[in-house]
């Protein structure tokens, strides 16, 4: 006869472990109630380890917070990174010190966003210049327009920003540097090395 937590994660990796049950499922549905510890224990059972799935294919979602890995299951389907970061990229932070000010003075991130995007979404996580949709600084854009994208001129950054929104969106690089920057810009030749 088994008793108290012990017994019961062992009954449930015995009868999960007959049906071949993925953890997810086992976590979610036979023991939504216990701790992210003993979640985290059903799946480490089933993955080998505690950084993949069972299928060793993607990272395992651990349980946000002080919530269970079926909540947070549901949450992160409900609202998946992408559709959680365009909410965030409307609110305009203009730093991780604005989204912490901001979720300070009203107790939330805003609907449907996680104040701790980080943890919620971390298999996804980047960092939070691209959570925030933040601009690469001066140096950043600068070495990435001349040796990565290989542009000559402004001409060139300003056709390729046009022609590639969704890109340089996703690059974080402003539409024009010499605006944007304009605090260290100098002139053209010394951005595009001429």
């Amino acid at each position: 006869m088994m008793c108290g937590w012990s017994g019961r994660l062992q009954s449930i990796l015995l009868v999960a472990a007959l049906l071949q049950w993925r953890p997810h499922f086992v976590t979610a549905f036979l023991a939504p109630n216990i701790g992210a510890k003993h979640q985290s224990i059903l799946i480490g059972k089933f993955s080998g380890n505690d950084e993949t799935d069972d299928d060793g294919d993607e990272p395992a979602i651990k349980p946000y917070r002080n919530r269970s890995l079926y909540w947070t299951l549901n949450y992160r389907k409900a609202n998946p990174y992408e559709k959680a970061r365009a909410r965030v990229l409307g609110f305009g932070h203009r730093s991780k010190d604005d989204w912490d000010e901001a979720r300070a003075q009203l107790g939330q991130s805003g609907q449907y966003v996680p104040s701790y995007p980080d943890e919620m979404y971390a298999p996804e996580w980047v960092s939070w210049d691209e959570w925030l949709g933040l601009m690469r600084s001066y140096s950043e854009t600068k070495n990435l327009a001349t040796n990565i994208l290989g542009l000559k001129s402004l001409d060139d950054y300003l056709l390729f920003v046009k022609s590639n929104s969704k890109r340089a969106e996703g690059l974080r690089i402003p539409v024009r540097p010499d605006i944007f920057y304009k605090d260290e810009w100098t002139d053209e030749e010394s951005f595009f090395g001429k």
